[in-house]
């Protein structure tokens, strides 16, 4: 589903322990997350972008994703209400929706989330995929790893990745030193 030129998209900063967040909603739902937006200006410039429709500031859509987001960085297991209008093909929203049956404090690797979608061989596909997840933590790409144990990518940078993982009580292995 595109957007057309008459449809509304509205924005809002998020003031989260790791930074400024900004969130962008259609009606549909929750449609992206950013984590580290270099300005606010850079934000809606993508948004206009990728939606084709300036976005509005307007907090009402994001009143829950505050609360859950907040509780969530307070340390609890937070299974996230927010309807999303998730874009992608239809392997990257089987990936999705795959990984957003892994529970809180678990992680997966990208070999078995390449399974669960129906494509074993394709790992690299999912890496791809969760590279466009446009919805971080809410589609939670943070808790996919490699099958070596390695921490993998991801879009936030890997020291946010580590930080949530270790929020969720995740234990990573670390280098000997």
């Amino acid at each position: 589903m595109s957007l057309s030129r008459s449809a509304k998209i509205f924005y809002s900063a998020i003031e989260l322990p790791t930074g400024i967040a900004f969130a962008a909603a259609t009606k549909a739902g929750i449609a992206k997350v950013e984590l580290r937006a270099r300005s606010l200006a850079d934000f809606i410039g993508e948004v206009e972008a990728e939606f084709g429709v300036r976005p509005a500031e307007y907090e009402r859509p994001f009143k829950t994703l505050r609360k859950e987001l907040a509780a969530y960085f307070s340390g609890e297991p937070v299974s996230f209400t927010q309807r999303l209008d998730v874009k992608g093909t239809p392997f990257q929203r089987r990936v999705w929706a795959e990984l957003m049956k892994v529970p809180y404090g678990n992680v997966r690797s990208y070999k078995w989330l390449a399974a669960m979608a129906g494509n074993p061989n394709a790992a690299r596909a999912v890496g791809n995929a969760l590279g466009s997840n446009r919805i971080p933590i809410l589609i939670p790409c943070h808790r996919v790893v490699e099958s070596s144990g390695g921490l993998g990518g991801f879009g936030g940078g890997l020291d946010l990745k580590v930080k949530l993982l270790e929020l969720e009580g995740v234990l990573l292995a670390r280098p000997a030193q």
